[in-house]
């Protein structure tokens, strides 16, 4: 049960990297089958998974501080207006 569940959040986090970031679906196609033949051990999986984890998360918190960022120059200019 635990491994369906990190294969479908794996899954999931490859679509929406793929989407909004704009990865190409080779990139992925490559990883999965990296992932899934005999070359790739648990320990590899869990790097992989670990790393586009970690990609995500920075690039998701990037453009939140982006948002942010164009929030409070639209308040501050109605504050000195």
């Amino acid at each position: 049960m635990f491994k369906f569940i990190k294969i479908t959040f794996f899954l999931f986090l490859l679509l929406t990297t793929a989407t909004a970031f704009g990865k190409s679906t080779k990139y992925f196609e490559n990883t999965l089958v990296h992932m899934f033949g005999s070359d790739c051990n648990s320990k590899c999986r869990q790097e992989i998974i670990k790393s586009e984890t970690d990609y995500a998360v920075v690039l998701i918190l990037k453009l939140i501080s982006t948002e942010l960022h164009q929030k409070l120059l639209v308040l501050e200019r109605k504050v000195y207006d």
